[in-house]
């Protein structure tokens, strides 16, 4: 109230300067000031919120308090240098916007030339982009100038060095900063020493400042799900033992089935993973089993590396491409390969003896016996193996391919805003799955199979199902091109990575309805 007090005295005075008396009394009948003095020109308070007034619209006091403050920082002791340091970014670039908004162009270019090199490197991205800036039309609808006016920009601090740079702010009375600092900036204060130059920077960079500690402490539940118990599927026969049995000399003695021993112990839940039943996941099915013990095995027998035992490295060249290639996805296994193409065009290696073949026509598949172990061999015909395959549908460079667990889908995302499921038996495309606006960058599938995720231009990563062509859940938050996306193992987590310098988890399974 006193400040608001204050400034309204400074009016009456502006309007007593210029004898606008109606003017006057109107505005203190208004404001119900019944108390003001006759002569106010004297007061100390009023004269300096004047002077903050004219010194806001002088642009060449913006280029004076800026080296002020950075004297401040830097003749400031080094146990609050750091931190204090972190301040100069942002007042840098909300001075350039003001500057611009308020027709300053000859000013704002200056104090980028003069000031933009020296922010930190990490910054010196969106320096470039901010420099194209110069005019107030151009602000509107720019990302990066978007989010600094709509967004506080975040900086942790110590209450010692807050204190110290209030008191210099008010002795110095640097009322362009002090607007900027009570307008645009977040202090999130913590008790204690003030961080050194390493703890800095460790968090710093992102385009709105640092996190909050109040928004990181959600719980994660990071451990990985329970595996299902394999012993009720595999089939142990019984070993025959070299005692004979006297009743029968000819026939050997048969003991009990061991076990296998990879599957002995049972598998414990890890204390730290989500519940199995916090979100619907796929039920296993035979050939699933087979595929996931058969990978257990290999992993069993993998060799630990070490200087005598270096892996192995494979080189492969892609010769005589008509257009660039723009991403590459090898399978788990290492049995494909997959290769996007800037044509929109998808081609599929074997990087096995074994090719590949194509599912045998629908009259033919009524002859062939379900039940049958090799039934998914048997559906293939092979007189249609080729080395290679092409898929052809995308409207746009291919950006990244896909597998899902069970190697029998790709996705892909591209240039023109959609995703393609296809079949790797059939080898044509089997959904297209449209919702975001802008070009996708990357898709992945859950390591549980049936979800996805996707993220794009549009600033937003998006989750679907296979078995749907709308996305079930939209995660909005990033201030520019959400550019990757990743699954936790346990596929009850994403995280995403932005161009805005920031990756986000998200625990997307919180949301479903059981």
């Amino acid at each position: 109230m006193a400040e608001n007090k204050t400034e309204l005295l400074a009016v009456l005075q502006l309007l007593r300067k210029y004898n606008l008396k109606g003017t006057e009394d109107r505005l203190k009948q208004e404001a119900s000031l019944t108390d003001v003095p006759d002569n106010i020109q004297t007061e100390s308070e009023v004269s300096s919120v004047l002077a903050a007034y004219k010194s806001e619209g002088d642009p060449l006091t913006y280029e004076t308090a800026y080296v002020e403050l950075r004297r401040f920082v830097d003749e400031s002791l080094d146990i609050y240098k750091h931190e204090l340091a972190m301040i100069l970014y942002p007042v840098f670039v909300h001075m350039y916007l003001e500057l611009v908004y308020n027709n300053h162009e000859a000013q704002a270019k200056k104090l980028m030339e003069k000031f933009g090199p020296e922010q930190e490197h990490y910054y010196q991205e969106d320096i470039t982009r901010l420099a194209i800036v110069t005019k107030r039309d151009e602000m509107s609808g720019n990302d990066l100038t978007d989010t600094f006016k709509s967004n506080e920009f975040i900086i942790r601090i110590s209450r010692d060095t807050l204190s110290l740079l209030k008191r210099h702010l008010q002795e110095k009375k640097q009322s362009v900063i002090m607007n900027i600092v009570n307008e645009h900036l977040y202090f999130d204060l913590y008790e204690g020493v003030a961080r050194n130059k390493t703890q800095c920077e460790a968090t710093a960079g992102a385009m709105t400042g640092e996190a909050r500690r109040q928004d990181n402490k959600v719980k994660v539940y990071y451990g990985l799900l329970k595996e299902p118990d394999f012993n009720t599927f595999l089939e142990t026969k019984p070993e025959e033992d070299d005692d004979m049995d006297p009743d029968a000399p000819d026939k050997p003695k048969k003991k009990k089935a061991k076990k296998d021993p990879l599957f002995s112990k049972k598998s414990k839940t890890d204390p730290n993973a989500p519940a199995n039943d916090r979100m619907p996941l796929p039920v296993l099915k035979d050939i699933d089993k087979q595929e996931k013990i058969k990978a257990l095995r290999e992993a069993s027998k993998r060799v630990c590396l070490n200087a005598e035992t270096l892996p192995s490295v494979c080189f492969y060249s892609i010769l005589n491409a008509v257009h660039s290639v723009t991403c590459a996805e090898i399978s788990d296994d290492s049995s494909l390969i997959a290769i996007g193409f800037a044509d929109s065009i998808i081609k599929v290696w074997s990087l096995t003896p074994s090719k590949l073949r194509e599912m045998k026509p629908a009259e033919q598949l009524k002859d062939i016996d379900r039940d049958a172990d090799d039934v998914l061999v048997r559906m293939m015909d092979d007189r249609t193996a080729e080395t290679c395959r092409t898929f052809t549908g995308h409207n746009g460079p291919v950006y990244r391919c896909s597998y899902s667990p069970d190697k029998t889908m790709m996705l892909s995302c591209s240039e023109d805003t959609t995703i393609r499921l296809w079949s790797l038996h059939t080898w044509t495309c089997v959904v297209v799955y449209r919702g975001h606006l802008y070009p996708i960058w990357d898709v992945r599938f859950s390591p549980h199979g049936h979800y996805f995720a996707t993220c794009s231009h549009d600033k937003t990563a998006r989750l679907w199902a296979t078995d749907n062509n709308q996305p079930l859940r939209i995660f909005c938050g990033h201030y520019s091109d959400v550019d990757c996306v990743l699954f936790h193992p346990n596929s009850n987590y994403i995280a995403t990575g932005s161009s805005d310098r920031t990756v986000r988890f998200i625990a997307y399974s919180e949301y479903f309805q059981y």
